[in-house]
């Protein structure tokens, strides 16, 4: 898996439209504050950007967070009540885990080893990718070695005991992203047969019964699209190595990285009646935006017009191979783009990214599977 990191600063006297009632360019209006997360994967570390809307001139702040543990290699981040959740991946000598932090002062909280109550080890060789909180506020993690999910319950997250309770398996094989869908169920991306794309309704991942390691759940997933298997609506092509995932704009969204060649693209997928979907591809210049996409998150806020936001590893890396090789397995590559749904829908084959207030300097890192996380208020 491959991924990046970066983030928003911000400057000048561009802030004065602020004041005067008046939307900055770039800065989503009905927003006072943006804090991004994004992993560092070779830097072990996470780097923590805050923007301040409300002054003149705007004001961007970063603090980086060294990981109290140092085998691990930070693939993805999320945020519930207060926590920071780090997902960090076995690769580069690393191992399964997840580290927690408060949010409001950075300090470390704990690391969850992903053990069942009976003590089996889950996250051990799993291959960590994705992670992501449901509607009931249970925490789950993609393992794509594993080609599994697995399900941390909310009474246990607030327990803080973390106990895994739950295993998914066929998941889809290979899962990388997951997000919640509209509804409360998870789009999860995975690279089985070259990349799929799944579907699962709440009611079947959080189905009553007990499915462990001895019986996990084995579910049918309501959606399916892929790029060669009969039955899973078949598109030649659609997929070259994806990761990220995304619901925006009334679509599903899908990165296409490359692995160890830039894909350029994103997939924006629309479902339909009886499992169908309409399908697109947006980019596939090299730089014009994407190179090497990986994590997707979309930012909302009531009353503001929501964003996607795309890390993408090769951003502007000449020659890059997304992290396959040491040349670019490099701290402070590439760049995390941020698109309204105008941007990607007025120029399907060069999208232009929102350009705010040192949105040039937002540096992540590569490889990495780089799943990132935004905060607006």
């Amino acid at each position: 898996m491959r991924g990046f990191r970066m983030l928003l600063s911000a400057a000048g006297a561009l802030a004065g439209a602020l004041l005067a009632g008046q939307a900055l360019a770039g800065v989503p209006s009905g927003v006072h504050h943006q804090t991004l997360w994004v992993p560092d994967y070779v830097g072990k570390k996470i780097y923590r950007y805050y923007i301040d809307q409300t002054v003149n001139p705007v004001k961007m702040t970063s603090t980086v967070i060294n990981l109290a543990s140092k085998n691990c290699n930070p693939n993805s981040v999320a945020v519930s009540s207060g926590k920071l959740y780090v997902a960090c991946n076995s690769g580069f000598g690393g191992a399964d885990k997840v580290l927690v932090y408060k949010t409001s002062n950075r300090a470390y909280v704990k690391t969850i080893a992903g053990l069942a109550s009976d003590g089996h080890a889950y996250f051990a060789g799993s291959g960590l990718v994705g992670i992501a909180f449901d509607k009931h506020k249970n925490m789950w993690l993609s393992g794509y070695a594993a080609n599994s999910l697995y399900r941390i319950p909310a009474a246990e997250v607030t327990a803080a005991s973390y106990k895994v309770d739950r295993v998914v398996v066929n998941s889809p094989d290979q899962p990388a992203g997951l997000t919640v869908a509209s509804d409360g169920g998870f789009w999860v991306v995975g690279q089985y047969s070259g990349g799929i794309l799944l579907k699962f309704d709440d009611a079947t991942l959080n189905v009553a019964g007990t499915f462990d390691y001895k019986n996990p759940l084995n579910p049918n997933p309501s959606y399916c699209l892929s790029n060669n298997i009969d039955g899973c609506n078949p598109v030649d092509g659609l997929f070259n190595a994806p990761e990220g995932v995304a619901s925006f704009g009334g679509a599903i969204w899908v990165s296409n990285n490359g692995g160890n060649k830039p894909a350029k693209t994103l997939v924006r997928a629309v479902p339909g009646a009886g499992g169908s979907f309409t399908t697109g591809t947006y980019g596939g210049a090299f730089g014009k935006p994407f190179a090497c996409p990986g994590g997707l998150f979309t930012a909302s806020k009531t009353g503001a017009t929501p964003q996607l936001w795309v890390n993408d590893e090769g951003y502007g890396v000449k020659g890059t191979d997304c992290g396959a090789s040491e040349p670019f397995q490099l701290s402070g590559v590439g760049r995390v783009l941020a698109f309204k749904s105008a941007d990607l829908m007025n120029s399907k084959a060069a999208p232009k990214p929102e350009t705010f207030p040192g949105w040039d300097k937002l540096r992540t890192g590569s490889p990495g599977f780089g799943g990132i996380a935004v905060e607006l208020d």
